[in-house]
């Protein structure tokens, strides 16, 4: 996640498309329209996400062009969670069950009946709980399409990339061995139909 603090792991992106000539119009618009928003204390929401800045996660604001380093736009993901523990889950059901048992002369809950206790339980313990935050670095090279993110975690990669394509409307293609392969080629003025042929090598034959 740090990739101005610390080391740190990451994953590195091709822009897919060229940027259109307008790219930079309305750019800090753009940016806060999808910029990080707290979880309501009403709510019932898990999980929210957004854009921060990535000098200060508190600062969702984008008033300037704080982000614009050019050629680089940097920003941070921001992600806050919030979870009801599981012990604590079961714990207020029993609580719960045992007392509507009591008021209602029951000496057993049909399944049903649990299960909208234990989800009520649950809905009401989640606005009491604390989200816990994390921010992920993104650093874009807009002049040539590269782009780093703080993360490897496919859940976290994902809901980055459909974010990224939300927010400026390129899609991103992560960078494996095959696209840089491809890259070469291209430069070369060569046919990627030579990649066809490429399989998996088992370096354990070598040895």
């Amino acid at each position: 996640m740090g990739l101005i603090s610390g080391s740190t792991s990451f994953t590195r992106y091709l822009a897919k498309d060229s940027l259109p000539e307008d790219f930079m119009k309305d750019l800090s618009e753009k940016i806060t329209r999808h910029s990080f928003q707290g979880l309501d204390e009403q709510s019932v929401d898990e999980r929210s996400f957004g854009w921060v800045n990535i000098m200060n996660m508190f600062d969702s604001r984008f008033a300037g062009l704080e982000f614009l380093k050019e050629p680089y736009i940097t920003m941070s993901l921001r992600v806050d969670e919030r979870k009801v523990p599981a012990t604590a889950l079961k714990q207020h059901c029993l609580e719960a069950e045992e007392r509507i048992k009591r008021d209602e002369n029951l000496e057993y809950l049909p399944k049903n009946r649990r299960l909208d206790i234990k989800e009520g339980v649950r809905m009401r313990l989640l606005r009491r709980a604390i989200p816990a935050s994390r921010c992920y670095d993104m650093v874009w090279n807009y002049s040539t399409g590269l782009v780093i993110f703080g993360s490897t975690s496919n859940r976290i990669c994902d809901e980055f990339v459909e974010l990224f394509l939300k927010t400026f409307g390129i899609e991103l293609l992560a960078i494996c061995p095959y696209i840089l392969a491809g890259r070469a080629l291209e430069k070369q003025g060569t046919s990627l139909d030579l990649l066809d042929g490429l399989v998996p090598w088992d370096f354990e034959q070598e040895r």
